[in-house]
């Protein structure tokens, strides 16, 4: 299960910040979540393998098939490939900023394209945990809403998942279908 969870798809999402041709949401305003409730296809980019000493490239891109729905005042991401359901959250004032460059999109490059500090944007976080061959993982995604109109959403950011001494990190990009 954790080799599953390493190629875990997020978003398909361009490879540098600069092709993005989508419309940036307004910097400080956070649509309501039923306005991202549907369904999207979300990829999962390359990113870095970490036991704490070395680092190891994950080359593995792939994307599928997700759901967000409405649970009570929660958004529900569902996998349709059977992957744990995430609830996701707006971020509150006590989240620290996300900073970060991946060596693809730094937040700067982003922050330039936006008009705005990325963390000006209306950001989700999603938390849960699930067992891999009986090991305990706990994984985290950072989301930003990129685009919201009538006709689609997309959403950027990243996944982070912990187990057993590794640490995986990855770019995702989820689209509206």
């Amino acid at each position: 299960m954790i080799a599953a969870l390493i190629g875990l798809p997020l978003f398909g999402a361009p490879l540098r910040a600069d092709v993005i041709e989508l419309f940036p949401s307004e910097c400080d305003a956070s649509p309501p979540l039923e306005d991202l409730v549907g369904n999207y296809r979300l990829s999962v980019f390359p990113g870095t393998l970490t036991d704490g000493v070395r680092s190891v490239s994950a080359s593995h891109h792939s994307s599928h098939a997700v759901n967000f729905v409405l649970m009570g005042e929660d958004l529900v991401l569902q996998d349709a490939s059977g992957g744990p359901s995430v609830n996701f959250r707006y971020v509150g004032p006590d989240e620290p900023d996300w900073r970060g460059d991946d060596g693809e999109v730094s937040i700067d490059e982003l922050a330039g394209i936006v008009g705005c500090d990325v963390n000006r944007l209306p950001r989700l976080i999603g938390s849960g945990h699930t067992v891999s061959d009986g090991v305990p993982l706990t994984f985290t995604y950072r989301l930003m809403v990129w685009n919201t109109t009538p006709d689609s959403a997309a959403l950027i950011g990243g996944m982070e998942w912990a187990s057993g001494g590794l640490n995986m990190k990855r770019r995702v990009m989820m689209e509206a279908q």
